[in-house]
């Protein structure tokens, strides 16, 4: 068998090797693709719950402001008896 023989021999055995390794290659792209949407996705949410966080926290600021004037106007027109 000569060297070139040989070598075509070799070839013709590491093709479907390398097929898989390429094949391999594409999903570990397609997995780190798909890792980097989630992360960005994750990013995404946590600005929408902080969002949120500080809308909530601002009602509930909102809401205990309103109680106090309203138990205030309340005890001074002697309705709500006054507190201790």
């Amino acid at each position: 068998m000569t060297d070139n023989e040989m070598l075509d021999a070799m070839k013709t055995l590491l093709t479907p090797i390398n097929l898989k390794l390429e094949k391999i290659e594409h999903e570990i792209a397609d997995v780190r693709h798909e890792i980097a949407d989630i992360k960005h996705d994750v990013a995404e949410n946590k600005k929408e719950i902080s969002s949120l966080r500080l809308e909530v926290n601002r009602g509930f600021r909102k809401n205990n402001d309103e109680i106090q004037t309203l138990v205030a106007v309340l005890e001074a027109k002697n309705i709500l008896p006054m507190a201790k």
